[in-house]
């Protein structure tokens, strides 16, 4: 696969690696590449397109494109990956 995953400079998937979801994102040529798994109650984040956010579906906490939390109940950050 591409180094860059396919992904479009400010685009964002949830792809799996060793069988663990990786979520990666393209910040302008450079890949990021962060645990998908939300530091809450370990649920899977989705990448949110319009908001350009990782977004968890089963409490609501939302991370930046780069891992870092907007809005909790998480408190930590997504794990690199």
């Amino acid at each position: 696969m591409p180094e860059n995953y396919g992904l479009l400079p400010g685009e964002g998937k949830v792809l799996e690696e060793n069988g663990k979801p990786v979520a990666v994102f393209n910040s302008d040529g450079a890949v990021k590449k962060l645990s998908a798994v939300c530091t809450h109650m370990q649920c899977e984040v989705g990448w949110n397109g319009g908001e350009k956010t990782w977004d968890c579906p089963c409490h609501g906490s939302r991370f930046k494109a780069t891992g870092e939390v907007i809005q909790g109940p998480a408190k930590r950050s997504l794990d690199p990956a």
